[in-house]
């Protein structure tokens, strides 16, 4: 076919109603990153309902984008938050509606985590306006506050085990809280928290969800592992508690992440810090990688270089992706942001990129401080779901 007849076919090819099937074939086919899947839904109403409305298909693109580079968002009034691509080093012209001026206490697959004076969790999903309220976690203080955003603290970190859309009813959400740092767990239908034993009563640092357990570091690099054991039916969760890794006898100046790489192992980052006055600045980071076999002790083994990986953390959800597969996306390096809770008028400045090859940093490029005063950037994993779902798991 020559040329001209195939841009004459191109030219009267009627797109918005082309064939259900063929909708779905080339969504399928698409490959990460996910603006490419936001580009197809933006181009007719038929198209963005095919991504929206095929439940099946809508879960298959989610769990393709939840291994893709995260967004940074940022702050751009009180009233809305803005999305900076780290990769394409780039603001993108979508405004986002969170609508109060709130510390992010945790941010899984798209949904961000934010506290009340009653220390009631609210997941809030800013893409499509889904909203998951949570009751308030156990803490003696909580009618002691004594400054207005004082609350906002006493819940350090919110992590997802899953994709509320994904899984609506077998998902659990994990808060770490309180002065230690306990952990709370609540699943879809339960009324309140459940509690574990706090074995080695040390102040955790970070958790995660791996193969089917939580996992929590400590900050004197304790670990635990936290298995719900009776999942089905039970509306009082009950847990299986271990001590991976007892902690060490002191601690150092060190915040401790835990994350899965992109080859299923469990990582530990320690990201030393400095400080001075109200200031503080990452000064270095050192990966230790879990290692774990039947009938041996667990210990920590450090990592001088994580390949094709690129670490994403901060007030996130700790993640990992391989570079590879995102030009520009730098391997064997960390992607921070600034999650002290202490954040000054000054703004986040703590925050850019970590080669640990060469030990060397960068910041992001094209950060807007105008709104310095406002609480830092966090990374974030867009949605792709219709606008305005409510989610149906309500508390």
């Amino acid at each position: 076919m020559a040329v001209s007849e195939k841009q004459n076919l191109l030219k009267h090819t009627d797109w918005a109603n082309l064939p259900k099937n063929i909708i779905d074939s080339i969504i399928e086919k698409s490959v990460p990153p996910l603006s490419q899947f936001i580009r197809f839904g933006s181009v007719c109403k038929a198209w963005h309902a095919a991504i929206t409305e095929n439940r099946s298909l809508r879960s298959k693109i989610l769990k393709r984008c939840h291994h893709q580079v995260p967004f940074l968002m940022i702050t751009k009034s009180q009233e809305k938050r803005g999305l900076y691509n780290i990769i394409e080093k780039k603001l993108h012209g979508v405004e986002l509606s969170v609508p109060y001026k709130r510390r992010c206490c945790g941010s899984s697959y798209g949904w961000i985590a934010t506290v009340d004076w009653t220390l009631a969790i609210k997941l809030i999903n800013p893409f499509n306006g889904g909203i998951i309220d949570l009751p308030s976690v156990d803490i003696p203080v909580v009618n002691k506050f004594t400054k207005e955003d004082e609350h906002e603290f006493h819940v350090k970190k919110v992590i997802l085990s899953d994709d509320p859309y994904v899984n609506p009813d077998n998902f659990m959400v994990l808060a770490l809280f309180g002065a230690s740092s306990s952990i709370a767990i609540i699943r879809p239908g339960e009324k309140t928290w459940t509690y574990t034993s706090n074995l080695e009563t040390i102040a955790k640092d970070d958790a995660i969800f791996h193969k089917g357990k939580f996992y929590a570091v400590d900050f004197r690099l304790g670990i635990i592992s936290v298995q719900v054991t009776n999942m089905n039916g039970s509306l009082v969760s009950a847990f299986d508690e271990k001590i991976i890794i007892p902690p060490e006898e002191e601690g150092d100046n060190a915040f401790k992440y835990i994350v899965e790489s992109s080859d299923g192992e469990l990582l530990i980052v320690q990201r030393f810090i400095s400080t001075y006055g109200p200031y503080r600045w990452t000064t270095n980071f050192k990966v230790l990688k879990l290692r774990q076999h039947a009938n041996h002790v667990a210990r920590l083994v450090e990592v001088r270089n994580i390949g094709d990986d690129a670490l994403f953390l901060g007030d996130n959800c700790s993640m990992s992706v391989a570079a590879s597969r995102f030009p520009e996306c730098r391997p064997n390096s960390i992607y921070f942001t600034d999650d002290t809770i202490l954040y000054t008028l000054e703004g986040s400045i703590d925050m850019g990129i970590f080669s640990l090859e060469t030990g060397c940093f960068q910041p992001f490029d094209d950060m807007d401080p105008s709104h310095s005063d406002m609480p830092p950037p966090f990374f974030i994993l867009p949605t792709l779901v219709e606008n305005r779902v409510t989610h149906p798991c309500q508390y």
